[in-house]
Order: structure tokens, then sequence, then C-alpha cells
């Protein structure tokens, strides 16, 4: 059981220094964050794969371009939960709140993210949203609006 609480707290760790880097705007953590091959995978779209650093960067700027447009200003992480499935394999649950600069919310977020170690780093090779009112594998409850 110790080693599956050692990857848990790695991979939140990890996400917490994303998160911290996409509030930061700050563009080579964001990248570094992410594996290559990556994937975005919607109910919507199906699958958008990002294959190189000209995609990623195209996908990054799309999505930051997206939320500014609406007043985002910051996320807040309102609930973690990782599930290691290998040494260097794991699911990641993100409750997710997004702020506008007046404070406001402007949206609830709840991802599921596959990120693997390469060795030296804990990297993202895929996301997607369960969107409410589905709660995604386990059926954990979304965090209580504040």
């Amino acid at each position: 059981m110790a080693e599956y609480e050692k990857i848990a707290q790695e991979v939140e760790a990890f996400y917490r220094s994303y998160i911290d880097g996409f509030n930061r705007e700050d563009i080579d953590i964001v990248m570094q964050s992410f594996d290559l091959p990556f994937v975005v995978i919607s109910g919507e779209q199906g699958a958008s794969v990002c294959s190189s650093e000209a995609d990623q960067q195209r996908f990054y700027t799309r999505m930051m371009g997206a939320i500014q447009e609406q007043g985002w200003a910051r996320s807040g992480v309102d609930q973690l939960r990782v599930w290691p499935l290998a040494e260097r394999l794991a699911i990641l649950l993100a409750d997710v709140t997004r702020y506008r600069r007046d404070g406001s919310v402007m949206a609830k977020l709840r991802a599921f993210y596959n990120v693997r170690n390469d060795g030296k780093n804990w990297k993202i090779v895929s996301l997607s949203e369960a969107r409410a009112p589905f709660m995604g594998p386990g059926d954990l409850p979304r965090p209580a609006d504040s």
C-alpha cells in the first residue's frame, strides 16, 4: 500500500504544479505537463490528438483564448482523487472551478486525466470531462457549491 500512496502523492503534486503553471499562464510548465502524443476526448468531437509541439502550442493557444474571452482569471482545485494503475500509470479526477477576474464563478468542471511517468516526470497522456449531471467513474459526489 505504501507504493500506491507514494504514486498518488506524486501525481497530486504534479497536478497542483500544472494548475499553478496554468494559472500563471506559464506555457513552458503547461507544455512540459503533457506527453506527446496526447489526446483530448469529448462526446462531441471524439478524439483530438496532439502529436507535435506545434499541435500542443495550437491547443494551448485556442484553450487559453477561449477561456480568457469569457473573463477567466484563475482556476481553483476543489477536489483531487488519484487511482494508481501501475508504477508509471494513474488516473486523476480533478474538480475545478474557473473564476472570472471579478471573482465570480465562470464554470465548474470535472476532468479525468490519464497520466504516466516517463521515467523522470508525470505527464498527461489524455484528458476528458464528465459533464454534469454525469459523475464519471466511481460516482464520487461533486464538491458542494460554495
